[in-house]
């Protein structure tokens, strides 16, 4: 479930096609933090094959000293995304279920039944690892999960994802693509490290 090299592959496509200058023109315009921030929110809100990283990765580097005011609207709206798929979730499941392809069923049904009852140690490691966000919302949703912890784990989750992105563009530049994913596959390890051990702690 956690394939780093599965999940990263759609990446270096979008930063070494020509979508990468026209992303770096959107960003430099009044519209680029509406434009980034539309897709750190579908991103958390839907089971959609995007991934925002590359988007603040080329952002940055179109105008570094904009990299904290990023970071910050990709933080802020990823978490209202991640509120928007909860709250689907909760309240409209039944509607949700009949749209989900056969792969986010066996994804959503096999995070289901792994077992973690701690609505933050389950939130933070979807915001933080490969794990899909959005599933991992309906799934503390389906599971009668706390809404606040998920929103306290989601801003730390989401918060710490794209502060290491952010830093290792802002730091590396074109190169950042490289450090930001082995910072995070040593942060995912971390994480699930301790998940095991919370769990084993729980047992």
């Amino acid at each position: 479930m956690l394939d780093i090299k599965k999940t990263d592959q759609p990446v270096e496509p979008v930063l070494e096609s020509g979508t990468a200058s026209w992303i770096k023109q959107v960003m430099r315009s009044r519209m680029g933090l509406w434009f980034i921030a539309a897709i750190s929110f579908f991103e958390a809100a839907l089971p959609v094959p995007l991934i925002t990283d590359p988007f603040v990765v080329a952002g940055i580097l179109a105008d570094r000293s904009r990299a904290a005011k990023i970071v910050l609207v990709v933080t802020v709206t990823s978490v209202l995304g991640g509120l928007a798929a909860f709250a689907m979730a909760a309240f409209f499941f039944d509607v949700v279920v009949e749209y989900m392809s056969s792969d986010v069923q066996t994804e959503f049904q096999s995070m289901l039944s792994f077992g973690l009852s701690d609505t933050l140690v389950t939130t933070i490691t979807g915001a933080i690892t490969p794990v899909p966000y959005t599933i991992t919302a309906w799934v503390v949703a389906v599971a009668g999960g706390s809404i606040w912890l998920f929103l306290l784990g989601s801003i730390l989750g989401r918060g710490l994802r794209y502060c290491i992105v952010g830093y290792c563009t802002y730091r590396f530049g074109p190169a950042a693509l490289g450090y930001a994913r082995s910072s995070l596959a040593i942060t995912s390890l971390v994480v699930l490290i301790f998940i095991v051990l919370y769990v084993v702690y729980k047992l």
